[in-house]
């Protein structure tokens, strides 16, 4: 089953669900640094080392800083 993962201001990917799938593994086989981004699971915010479920919804939202 796929999960779906929007990244917040650029599209929306799909990502094959594999029993033990932890959010760093979305963010690694996306391609993105764990540091650049915040990760909301079903409308709650988690650290990447949330352990994922069939159907989730994963949105990474991309962290801004600057003064």
């Amino acid at each position: 089953m796929p999960i779906r993962v929007t990244i917040l201001g650029r599209d929306t990917k799909t990502v094959e669900y594999r029993p033990g799938m932890r959010v760093a593994d979305i963010l690694k086989e996306l391609g993105l640094l764990s540091t650049e981004y915040v990760a909301v699971k079903n409308g709650r915010v988690v650290s990447e080392e949330e352990e994922l479920s069939e159907n989730d919804e994963v949105t990474l939202v991309p962290v801004v800083s600057g003064g």
